[in-house]
C-alpha cells in the first residue's frame, strides 16, 4: 500500500489546444503507469479491475461535469455536448466525446442539412467549453474564455485533488482484493 501512496499528483494542466488530441493530460500522479505495469505483471486480474475502477472515477468527473455545464449562462449548448461525454474503460479515468453524433440545435436542425453540413457535438463542443465571438462564424457563443473554460476544464481544476484521491483509493481497494485474496 505505501508504493500508491507516495505517487504524487503533478499539476500539468493541458494547453488548451484546438482540437481533441491536443487536449493533453488533465492530471498527471508521476509513475503511476510504472506502478499499473507492475501490480498487472503480479495479478492478471488487476487490469480487468482497474478498467471498471478507472471508469467509475471518469463517471464522477462527468457527473460533476454536467451540473456545471448547468449552470453556464447559455446552457442548452453546453448540455447538449455533455449529452456525448462518456466515461471510458481504461486502466487510467479517460472520458471521450462521441465527436461524431449529431449536435441538437434549435435554430438549424440537422435534420435540414445536406449530410456534408451536419454539425457533430465535437463542432460545437470548443466553442460552448471555450467560447468565441471574435468571428460572425462563432457569435453563437459564450465571449471566448482564453484557456480557462467554461463548464468542463473548470470542473477538472476544481475536482482534480478529489479525482486523484479516490482513484489512488480504489488502486489500494483493487490491491487488498486481488493480491491479498
Amino acid at each position: 500500500m505505501a508504493i500508491v501512496s507516495s505517487l504524487r499528483l503533478s499539476d500539468r494542466l493541458p494547453g488548451g489546444g484546438r482540437d481533441e488530441k491536443s487536449m493533453g493530460v488533465a492530471i498527471s500522479v508521476e509513475g503511476l503507469t510504472d506502478v499499473l505495469n507492475d501490480l498487472q505483471r503480479i495479478e492478471p486480474n488487476f487490469n480487468k479491475e482497474m478498467r471498471k475502477a478507472g471508469k467509475e472515477v471518469a463517471q464522477l468527473l462527468v457527473n460533476e461535469a454536467v451540473k456545471e455545464a448547468a449552470s453556464v449562462t447559455r446552457a442548452r449548448q453546453a448540455l447538449e455536448v455533455m449529452k456525448g461525454m462518456r466515461a471510458q474503460s481504461d486502466r487510467l479515468p479517460t472520458i471521450k466525446l462521441s465527436s461524431s453524433s449529431g449536435f441538437v440545435s434549435k435554430s438549424r436542425p440537422n435534420r435540414g442539412r445536406k449530410p456534408a453540413a451536419k454539425v457533430t457535438r465535437g463542432q460545437v463542443f470548443f466553442g460552448a467549453e471555450f467560447g468565441g465571438g471574435a468571428r460572425k462564424s462563432t457569435s453563437q457563443f459564450l465571449r471566448h474564455r482564453g484557456r480557462s473554460g467554461y463548464f468542463f476544464w473548470p470542473t477538472v481544476r476544481k475536482e482534480k485533488n478529489n479525482i486523484a484521491r479516490t482513484y489512488l483509493q480504489a488502486i489500494n481497494d483493487v490491491m487488498k482484493r486481488e493480491l491479498f485474496k
